[in-house]
């Protein structure tokens, strides 16, 4: 793939930084359960935190294509792991964009130190895919807005320092008209955390569920106008959805590696697995589709960068495709591996678990799919 110098310079110490920090923890922090909080700190020395953050802001200010590549890059070491150091910042691009310096100062830049942790509350138990219809209210009480109401399926939502929370402050004809945005504090009276125990995926993320109970909050913790919060949320889908895709991609190469690496070493009927003309074709195969869609997903940041707006229909095409591939290389990495693929010794089933969520947060796969068919048969 055509990379700057620049570029590969930097997927290179990230490669480095994975391959000694995150690959020899992974199987003992899965197992623990441990949220990596020591990489996290390694990871913002390196500003691994907010990769296109504007430096004076905390971030490294890399280009979109640097900054997939450094995703990608973390989710091949270990899904888990890169889940929960990529998502530290998640929520703060809302701030930075709509927020004021003072807020930026408070939440983003510490953010990208590591020093805080981020969170965003959008999903609820009645309303995923249709984020128009959220019930969380948030009600004006002269300087204050009152919040209620309950999110669910929340990354860091149990460990965020602050959340930035979507709640109707209005009732409009047109639902997704009467959104607003705020930024939370864990710590607020009448906000509640926990986790959201039994969760498919990696141990090492949290997932939480958030419950707001007469929470109390300045006028000025909104981000914005009022019932704008749905046009900010979708502003960042785009963008979100191809990281989703590079971060999946990222994965489908760590599973195809650990994969690749078993067969060649394990013998049966005193030859490698890998000198089996089905098996080696089956790889090929595999390591075909994620080269395919890899090209895509970088050629539709490209065109990004060139034009500076983005594709809709090609960012959901490449979450789709990326997505659907990790599942299969998964798959076929656990079933290579035979018995064995489903210990955590040999990590792939880390992978195969980690496999189906991402075909879920940042759009589902099926409404991926209508976003693709309206833009076919518009």
């Amino acid at each position: 793939m055509r990379l700057t110098d620049n570029q590969r310079f930097i997927q290179r110490r990230v490669r480095d930084f994975a391959e000694q920090e995150i690959e020899p923890v992974a199987v003992e922090y899965e197992r623990d359960g441990t949220f990596p909080w020591d990489i996290i700190d390694e990871a913002a020395e390196m500003d691994l935190l907010a990769p296109g953050f504007a430096e004076e802001h905390g971030g490294a200010e890399m280009d979109l294509v640097t900054e997939l590549l450094v995703n990608e890059e973390l989710h091949r070491a270990d899904p888990g792991i890169a889940e929960t150091v990529t998502a530290v910042t998640f929520g703060c691009e809302s701030i930075l964009e709509y927020g004021t310096d003072e807020q930026i100062e408070e939440y983003v830049v510490p953010a990208t130190r590591g020093e805080k942790i981020s969170a965003v509350g959008m999903t609820e138990p009645e309303a995923g895919s249709d984020f128009a219809h959220i019930q969380a209210t948030a009600e004006r009480d002269g300087d204050e807005y009152v919040l209620n109401g309950n999110k669910v399926f929340i990354s860091n939502g149990s460990v965020a320092d602050f959340v930035v929370v979507y709640a109707r402050t209005s009732d409009p004809e047109k639902a997704h008209r009467g959104i607003s945005t705020f930024v939370v504090e864990a710590d607020a009276d009448g906000f509640e955390a926990t986790p959201m125990d039994g969760f498919l995926g990696p141990a090492t993320t949290d997932l939480g569920q958030l419950f707001m109970n007469d929470v109390r909050v300045p006028a000025d913790a909104r981000l914005g106008p009022e019932g704008e919060g749905f046009y900010q949320a979708m502003a960042f889908l785009d963008e979100g959805r191809l990281n989703v895709a590079a971060a999946s991609i990222g994965a489908a190469r760590g599973a195809l590696d650990l994969l690749t690496d078993y067969v060649s070493e394990r013998r049966q009927f005193g030859e490698p697995i890998a000198s089996n003309q089905s098996v080696r074709h089956r790889v090929a195969d595999l390591r075909t589709r994620i080269e395919g869609a890899r090209s895509f997903i970088y050629d539709t940041a490209r065109e990004f960068e060139n034009d500076g707006e983005f594709d809709t229909e090609r960012a959901a095409m490449a979450k789709l495709m990326a997505t659907t591939i990790l599942e299969d290389v998964a798959s076929e990495a656990v079933q290579l591996h035979g018995g064995y693929g489903c210990f955590d010794e040999y990590r792939v089933e880390t992978f195969f678990r980690f496999s189906k969520i991402p075909q879920i947060y940042e759009g589902t796969n099926e409404m991926l799919r209508e976003v693709i068919a309206d833009a076919t048969f518009e």
